[in-house]
């Protein structure tokens, strides 16, 4: 069977006797396109496990299957000749494969998003529910602009709390 890798992501679990073992998750599309994923366990097929812990996104891999009675899934039992080469070239990666932290990029932009939540909320209390739209908005930018330390004092801020 031919898979297209999506993602191979490795994760450490303890077995009920209290022993650990190593899980991979292949996420990849099958020759139909469809995205699935399959679980490959250290101590199953050791030969496998290694050289699915090397595999990148977007490689091309001819997995060879075996259909298990017990359970009626498709094993993966080996690899079927050589593994073909990317099928095209990945653009560079932002994140490390398998890792679910943001980037520094996406902290500071997530960063950006909680301020302004934080700098309407504080307006709309400022102001009050009589406040308009227009106004609200307007002080939770200067409230925002501060935060993120674009400007010099709180002096800035227009005298416009109704009495």
């Amino acid at each position: 069977m031919q898979v297209t890798v999506i993602d191979v992501a490795q994760e450490t679990l303890s077995a009920k006797n209290g022993r650990t073992f190593q899980q991979l998750v292949v996420s990849y599309k099958n020759d139909k396109g469809m995205a699935q994923a399959k679980k490959l366990v250290s101590f199953a097929n050791p030969d496998l496990f290694k050289a699915a812990k090397s595999w990148t996104k977007d490689q091309i891999i001819n997995v060879k299957t075996v259909k298990n009675d017990k359970t009626g899934y498709w094993d993966w039992v080996g690899l079927e000749g050589e593994t073909v080469a990317e099928s095209k070239p990945t653009a560079s990666a932002t994140r490390v494969t398998g890792s679910n932290y943001e980037t520094k990029e996406e902290r500071a932009a997530r960063q950006v998003y909680i301020i302004r939540q934080s700098s309407l909320a504080t307006a709309v209390d400022l102001l009050g529910q009589g406040a308009s739209t227009d106004t609200v908005i307007e002080t939770a930018k200067v409230f925002e602009t501060y935060v993120l330390g674009n400007t010099g004092s709180f002096d800035d801020l227009p005298d416009d709390i109704p009495e």
